[in-house]
């Protein structure tokens, strides 16, 4: 089980938007946690809000699904090398080896995946409660460009290599690809 990178958030002082807090209180992203308040999942005070911009501040009595939550006071970082077979979600409805089941009791606090490998790649993948870091690192206003370095089984012809640049559909939806080349051109297993 890999040890996890621990790290002390200073207290927030003053208010900040409700997805925001929901995001530092480590129970998802901050578009996520947008989509648990426009759903009608939170309370503040015992009333329903629906705007995620609402300001809140540790004060609050914060519920979300009636669950009271707090910030988190200690921001967590696991760098995984997801195997092939496991999927990159916190549960799966149809019962698939997740990431989480490779982690076990890493830490008690809760951490999600920032960004998706699939089902059937195997690479890094970070796993955190800094909500923050994952808003930065994958909304894409942000424009933070991912490199891949991939091998194959098998080298990748020419009509395959254009397909992917026109963008493909993997299990979870369309994926594209900004930039791809051969490693080395003598070896067409080898992609960029």
């Amino acid at each position: 089980t890999p040890a996890p990178i621990t790290h002390a958030r200073p207290e927030t002082a003053g208010t900040m938007p409700l997805n925001k807090y929901i995001a530092h209180a480590g129970i998802a992203a901050r578009r996520e946690a947008a989509e648990l308040v426009k759903k009608g999942l939170v309370k503040v005070n015992g009333e329903l809000v629906t705007e995620p911009g609402h300001k809140v501040s540790s004060a609050d009595d914060i519920r979300v699904n009636g669950k009271k939550i707090f910030l988190a006071k200690n921001l967590v970082y696991i760098l995984l090398n997801k195997p092939k077979d496991f999927i990159t979600t916190t549960d799966d409805p149809q019962g698939r080896k997740t990431v989480l089941d490779i982690i076990g009791k890493a830490t008690p606090e809760r951490v999600y995946p920032v960004g998706r490998l699939d089902r059937n790649t195997s690479g890094v993948l970070l796993l955190t409660n800094d909500g923050e870091l994952a808003q930065k690192l994958t909304h894409p206003r942000n424009e933070i460009k991912k490199v891949y370095h991939v091998t194959l089984n098998k080298p990748l012809e020419k009509n395959d290599f254009d397909k992917i640049l026109k963008g493909i559909v993997l299990d979870d939806g369309p994926a594209s690809v900004d930039v791809l080349a051969y490693a080395d051109m003598k070896d067409k297993t080898q992609l960029g």
